[in-house]
C-alpha cells in the first residue's frame, strides 16, 4: 500500500541515472517494534533493496550478540548492512554536535588509534553475528571523525556512506542528496533535513538517499518518507544497493 499524496522533487533531466537508495539508520534491537513496522511498509515500495545502519552495542546496552532473532530480521530485511560506529553514543569530551544530537557523534570522541579499535571491534561482532563483515560504514550522526575512506580497506570495508557523497575504498565518489528527518534531539529539525534533502537534489547528477530512523514513527515524519519514497518510484526512480551504484552510475574517478 502506498501513502497518499505527493511529496515536493526537483525536476530531473533524461540524463541524470534515475536510481535512489533506502537507509534505516540506528538498527538496534532497542527499536525491533519500530524496526519490524519500517520493513513491513516498505516491502511493497523497494521489497529488500535497501540498507541498514546496525550498532554493533547500542548505547553500551544492547550487544547485537544477544538479540539473534533481531539480528536474523535485520539480515533478511535488507541486501546490505552497514557498521554504524559501536555504540552510537560519544565516549567522553563534547562539542556543539554532541548537544545538537544528543552525545550520538561517536566518531568525533575518538583519535586515530580509538578509530582503529572501534572499527575493527565492530567488524568482530559483525563476523560473529552475521557470518561475514561489514562491507559499508555509516559514522553515527554523520560525522566521521578520523574515518577516511582510503584506509578502510584494512578492516575490511569496501565505501562510506556519508551525507553528501558515498564514497569507496578505492577513490570513487557518488554525489548524493540525502533527506533525513531525524536531525537531533528535538523534532523540528526534521523539517529543515527534509528541505535541504529537496535542495541537493535539485543539483545536477545527485543520488537521492533516503535516510530513516527509528524515531521518525514516533515523530510523526514515518508517512512523510513513505510518501518521499513513493513519488520517487513514480517519477521512474529505481531502488538501488549501495554496491550497485557505485558500479554504475557517473562517479568522480580517482586521478
Amino acid at each position: 500500500r502506498r501513502p497518499a499524496g505527493r511529496a515536493m522533487i526537483a525536476p530531473v533531466s533524461r540524463r541524470d541515472v534515475r536510481r535512489f537508495h533506502v537507509c534505516i539508520h540506528d538498527a538496534t534491537p532497542a527499536s525491533a517494534r519500530e524496526t519490524t513496522r519500517m520493513l513491513q511498509d516498505l516491502a511493497p515500495l523497494v521489497g529488500r533493496c535497501l540498507s541498514f545502519g546496525v550498532v554493533p552495542d547500542w548505547h553500551g546496552k544492547w550487544p547485537l550478540a544477544a538479540y539473534p532473532a533481531y539480528c536474523e530480521l535485520v539480515r533478511l530485511g535488507a541486501e546490505e548492512l552497514l557498521l554504524h560506529g559501536y555504540f552510537h553514543r560519544r565516549q567522553r569530551g563534547q562539542g556543539p554536535i554532541s548537544a545538537l544530537t544528543g552525545r550520538s557523534d561517536e566518531m568525533n570522541g575518538l583519535d586515530e588509534e580509538e578509530t582503529r579499535r572501534t572499527l575493527e571491534g565492530g567488524q568482530r561482532v559483525f563476523t560473529d553475528v552475521f557470518g561475514v563483515p561489514a562491507r559499508g560504514f555509516l559514522a553515527p550522526g554523520w560525522q566521521a571523525g578520523h574515518v577516511h575512506p582510503a584506509r578502510m580497506h584494512t578492516f575490511p570495508l569496501e565505501h562510506v556512506l556519508g551525507f553528501f557523497s558515498l564514497e569507496s575504498c578505492a577513490g570513487r565518489k557518488v554525489p548524493l542528496a540525502t533527506w533525513t528527518w531525524d536531525c537531533g534531539r528535538w523534532a523540528w529539525p526534521g523539517h529543515i533535513g527534509h528541505g535541504i534533502g529537496w535542495l541537493l537534489q535539485s543539483l545536477h547528477r545527485r543520488v537521492p538517499v533516503v535516510a530513516l530512523h527509528p524515531r521518525d514513527l514516533e515523530r510523526g515524519f514515518w508517512p512523510r518518507s513513505l510518501q518521499l519514497i513513493d513519488e520517487l518510484l513514480e517519477s521512474a526512480y529505481e531502488p538501488s544497493t549501495l554496491s550497485a551504484l557505485l558500479e554504475t552510475s557517473d562517479v568522480e574517478d580517482p586521478p
